[in-house]
């Protein structure tokens, strides 16, 4: 997989200047996918199936992990110098592997949840730990599959950058929206502009190599 990378595998016209760079593209899709899923469900429609969990949490599958794995399989193939069936093949792995770490995750934290004491469970501060470490967790399984096709995203740098982002953005939006700072709608809409910015961190790793090379 990692033979083709070592030229960045990244189209003439994504860098120098001609077309748009693979953060704009990725970015774009992103952006389009994710908003898309929003207007559906701000629409009513239910896009997840829930599963229930001990400590009466569930675990919602749903359209988002199919977003991930379809935009970053679209980065593999276009600026990793991934095959369009390997792109295909990584797309199922980058569905099923985050949907089972984050049921492990949310199967551990409804355990955890039911054995604390109810002044724990009910401490704000307690679920925005648990969110970002549940993200977090998600944003790196994402991460481990995709840096199997393509060895640039093994550097631990943008393993902290899409922690950040993601975990770090999920905990931030919920604190406001928790706290009054934002409504409910303007929650549902700056999520997928989070969710976008994670791609991006993707996309301007993969790129760097051909940049380095330039």
């Amino acid at each position: 997989m990692a033979r083709n990378q070592s030229s960045g595998a990244v189209p003439s016209g994504a860098v120098g200047g001609q077309g748009m760079g693979p953060v704009v593209v990725v970015g774009l899709v992103a952006l389009v996918l994710n908003l898309a899923v929003t207007a559906l469900s701000v629409a009513g429609f239910q896009l997840f199936i829930p599963f229930n969990i001990i400590g009466g949490f569930s675990f919602n599958l749903g359209l988002l992990p199919v977003v991930t794995a379809l935009t970053v399989a679209f980065a593999l193939w276009r600026y990793a110098g991934v095959s369009l069936g390997s792109a295909c093949l990584a797309a199922l792995l980058l569905f099923v592997v985050p949907v089972v770490v984050s049921f492990i995750v949310n199967y551990g934290t409804g355990v955890l949840l039911a054995n604390l004491s109810n002044a724990m469970v009910t401490n704000a501060s307690n679920f925005y730990g648990i969110l970002f470490m549940k993200t977090a967790f998600s944003a790196a399984s994402v991460l481990l599959v995709a840096s199997f096709y393509a060895p640039a995203l093994r550097a631990w740098p943008v393993w902290i950058a899409l922690i950040i982002v993601w975990a770090g953005g999920d905990a931030l939006l919920f604190f406001l929206f928790r706290n009054q700072v934002i409504t409910r709608d303007v929650y549902q809409w700056l999520y997928p502009i989070e969710r976008t910015l994670g791609f991006m961190v993707i996309a301007w790793q993969l790129q760097r190599p051909a940049r380095l090379a330039a």
